[in-house]
């Protein structure tokens, strides 16, 4: 549920209510109209208390579906948790059976998890000009979903976002080591993000889901990282600039002189590994990466990811791969918005395994 509340009384003790009356509860905004973001099992028990303490303003829903999912939990050794950063969706996480801890988008004056903030809506707000930035969940919610997955499954395996982006890897480590349930944790820094983490991830959902022992999903999980590779596909550089990933000036010049930056995210963070200057170099680079590593007669898998130019990934870039590589096993996902926050409309990203 997504709530903006009046409180009536400044005073009130609406965060300690919320507290004890839903989970993963995050509240952002001045003390006047707060924001609020949480789970519950009892709508209607949540509202007559948010009435008692204050006016709702906005008020939003939506269902979330047990990820414990479409394998049964017996067929399944460990259980795969990992952040949404990995350009994975809430319909995604259902049908892998895979846990998402959500990260957050900050847009203008409102923050939302970004799973549940429209895409077309980012790319437009971003446009007109209106703030966009990223924020992790709280260290409360970071625990209550460590608690929550480790209280369902016996074992559970965070693959988590590269710990060079955030300190999500730091924070589930020190959590493992202070709570007597964290041996059933086991977390890996898998060094990657956006679609790099979300192929890993399915790839290592969908082994798991075979009914593997946990120390086999691990090691695969481990080969699959040190395997998978992305190329991110930018198309303007000022949206780095206004988030401070590089200089205004670097920016300006770069979009000035239609510089188009490819960069892979790697576990030492984004490292540049092209400059193109329009689409078609981009796509250009792309198929050449892809040559070099597979023959024409391989099946690689591939997760194309797209900001607001859905039509061109899906109805040329995929094609053209597919045109290739006939036997290629092509996915097509909306780029992590926590990703597009900063990266901008226009670009465009391909991991491959």
């Amino acid at each position: 549920v997504n709530v903006t509340l009046t409180p009536h009384d400044r005073d009130a003790p609406v965060r300690e209510w919320l507290a004890g009356a839903a989970d993963s509860v995050v509240v952002t905004g001045p003390a006047d109209q707060m924001n609020v973001h949480l789970h519950t099992t009892d709508r209607a028990a949540l509202r007559v208390g948010l009435d008692t303490l204050g006016r709702v303003v906005n008020w939003s829903e939506a269902r979330i579906v047990s990820t414990a999912r479409r394998y049964d939990q017996g067929d399944q050794g460990v259980h795969i948790m990992t952040d949404a950063a990995g350009s994975l969706s809430l319909s995604d996480a259902r049908q892998l059976g895979v846990t998402l801890l959500n990260s957050y988008l900050v847009v203008g004056e409102q923050s939302w998890p970004e799973t549940l903030f429209d895409p077309e809506r980012l790319y437009a707000v971003m446009v007109d000009g209106i703030k966009v930035s990223t924020a992790q969940a709280s260290r409360y919610e970071k625990h209550e979903s460590y608690l929550s997955a480790v209280s369902r499954f016996q074992r559970v395996l965070y693959l988590c976002v590269g710990s060079v982006y955030t300190g999500n890897y730091e924070s589930a480590q020190r959590w493992k080591s202070e709570n007597e349930l964290g041996d059933r944790l086991s977390v890996i820094d898998t060094g990657a993000a956006s679609g790099r983490l979300g192929l890993i991830v399915t790839a290592t959902a969908e082994f798991a889901g075979q009914g593997a022992d946990a120390q086999a999903v691990q090691c695969f999980a481990e080969s699959t990282i040190s395997q998978c590779r992305e190329l991110v596909f930018l198309d303007q550089l000022k949206y780095l600039a206004a988030g401070g990933r590089v200089s205004k000036t670097k920016g300006f010049l770069g979009d000035l002189l239609r510089k188009k930056p490819i960069v892979s995210p790697t576990a030492h963070g984004a490292a540049k590994v092209g400059i193109v200057h329009n689409r078609d170099e981009q796509l250009a680079f792309a198929l050449d990466r892809l040559d070099a590593q597979f023959p024409t007669d391989a099946a690689p898998r591939v997760l194309l990811q797209y900001a607001d130019n859905r039509t061109w990934v899906q109805d040329i870039v995929a094609e053209q791969i597919h045109f290739r590589w006939p036997s290629a096993n092509i996915t097509v996902r909306p780029l992590s918005l926590t990703s597009g926050a900063h990266m901008g409309p226009g670009t465009w990203a391909m991991a491959y395994l």
